[in-house]
């Protein structure tokens, strides 16, 4: 049993139902996402300071691709890319190492 319908328990429920469960069911108490996943402002970046939460973000961006071609249904997702600018030399080398860490 998953409880709530926002992007995360719909995402488990996703995640189980890929890995093969077949018996699995989502409560919601209204409509998919009507709480706090629909005020989200639905930014995306694959940079942070933990390694490990940018492959989860990385994963993230290719899963909608992946449903998008699963579904035939465009998810709406549109990457834009961003832009850090650094106002000082410490946030700049701050900037330099973090892009290090993440090159792939």
């Amino acid at each position: 049993v998953v409880v709530g319908g926002g992007v995360v328990g719909v995402s488990v429920l996703y995640h189980l139902a890929k890995r093969g469960w077949r018996d699995v069911v989502l409560l919601e108490r209204k409509v998919l996402t009507a709480g706090s996943s629909w005020h989200a402002a639905g930014g995306f970046h694959a940079i942070a300071s933990d390694p490990n939460i940018s492959k989860m973000q990385a994963y993230t961006i290719n899963l909608y691709k992946e449903l998008e071609s699963m579904t035939g249904q465009s998810c709406g997702v549109h990457c834009t890319g961003g832009l850090s600018v650094a106002a000082t030399p410490a946030r700049m080398e701050y900037l330099r190492n973090e892009a290090a860490k993440h090159r792939v």
